[in-house]
């Protein structure tokens, strides 16, 4: 909620709020969402959660009583039965523990692509019908 406030108050003091990228511009995946390094800075997040939780409106995040990341998936059921969390991938690396996002400061993000599902399985397997998160950090390859 805070990140709308934030893109009317640079709208009202004329910098304007510039939106990630999508599926539809060059270099991006059809259904992906590119978040830059500009993008990742006007979200105000401190940590990666906080930046996925502000710019990435295709997922719905779960947190304990204490603000520790304990869920993330995509809005809308993909299975009755089964959670499908997004599949995050951090400087190339599977992580399994969401929590490993909230320990990463918004400062050494890079980039942040996230990818649909039907997108996710082409590049990442059957594991990844929820979508892809990857995550590219200023300190990695």
């Amino acid at each position: 909620m805070r990140a709308p406030i934030a893109c009317l108050l640079l709208a009202l003091s004329g910098w304007g709020c510039a939106r990630p990228r999508t599926g539809t511009e060059a270099g991006i995946p059809p259904g992906g969402l590119l978040i830059d390094e500009q993008h990742i800075q006007q979200s105000g997040g401190h940590t990666a959660w906080e930046v996925l939780k502000r710019t990435a409106p295709m997922f719905r995040t779960r947190e304990n009583r204490y603000g520790q990341p304990e869920g993330m998936e995509r809005r809308g059921p993909s299975s009755i039965y089964l959670q499908d969390p997004p599949v995050v991938m951090i400087d190339g690396v599977r992580v399994s523990d969401l929590k490993a996002l909230d320990q990463i400061p918004a400062n050494t993000l890079f980039s942040i692509l996230v990818l649909s599902g039907i997108e996710g399985t082409t590049y990442y397997g059957t594991n990844a019908v929820s979508g892809v998160i990857v995550i590219r950090t200023k300190n990695g390859p």
